[in-house]
């Protein structure tokens, strides 16, 4: 492939966040920060598997007891978490956006943008869930939900809303209906390289960000999938 063909498209987009800057410091408006919250991953309460746990433990030895990681889903989503949002936080300040990790549960900035989203899963079925974290719940494509909103927003729209009454003891996770005024755009984890994905799904809201911003203008509706 001619490299020219790879250079556009990123040159194109460095150019619309630097534009985004420079239209701020030309109107005397300070430049957009972009807020980015945690997005949503469940962890599943399930009993690991002891016997795997034994054979780790037996492995490192008896004085090394095995990483908390590995016992506890809980901090695995939490870990996924943390590593997705500092992933995009940093691509965005590489690329010139004043772009700031938004705590869980802090009130929303009076400007600026919020990008905010939820890990998900398409079980046999073909319905959406939330994404579960932990053992035996093994998932390997996961999809990202995201939603990237103008500040001030007095109450965001839901990303999705949960459908009642149907569930799946072979695959956690609750079943949910996005809501299509809301998600801006939808990324694959192909889930077999949990860092190699997390820089690839940050990279691509990156560019739907600064995309976005360019744009300034309501978020047209993505159909229904």
């Amino acid at each position: 492939m001619n490299s020219r063909w790879c250079i556009r498209p990123l040159a194109a987009l460095l150019l619309a966040a630097s534009a985004c800057v420079a239209h701020a410091q030309q109107t005397g408006a300070p430049a957009p920060v972009v807020y980015v919250s945690d997005f949503e991953l469940d962890a599943a309460d399930i009993t690991p598997d002891q016997s795997r746990l034994s054979r780790a433990r037996r492995f490192a030895g008896s004085l090394s007891p095995v990483h908390p990681l590995q016992q506890d889903p809980q901090q695995k989503a939490q870990a996924l978490v943390a590593k997705m949002s500092d992933t995009l936080v940093a691509d965005l300040q590489h690329d010139g956006i004043d772009a700031r990790r938004l705590p869980a549960n802090a009130p929303l900035p009076a400007q600026g943008w919020l990008v905010r989203g939820v890990f998900l899963a398409v079980d046999e079925g073909n319905r959406v869930k939330r994404a579960v974290v932990g053992f035996g719940a093994g998932q390997g494509r996961i999809e990202l939900a995201v939603a990237i909103d103008p500040l001030p927003e007095q109450s965001p729209a839901p990303l999705y809303q949960t459908v009642d009454g149907q569930s799946d003891k072979h695959m956690p996770g609750a079943i949910v209906k996005m809501n299509p005024y809301a998600a801006a755009a939808r990324f694959v984890m192909a889930g077999n390289d949990q860092q190699a994905d997390i820089k690839q799904a940050a990279g691509q809201v990156t560019d739907a960000v600064i995309a976005r911003m360019k744009a300034g203008a309501p978020q047209a509706q993505v159909p229904q999938q």
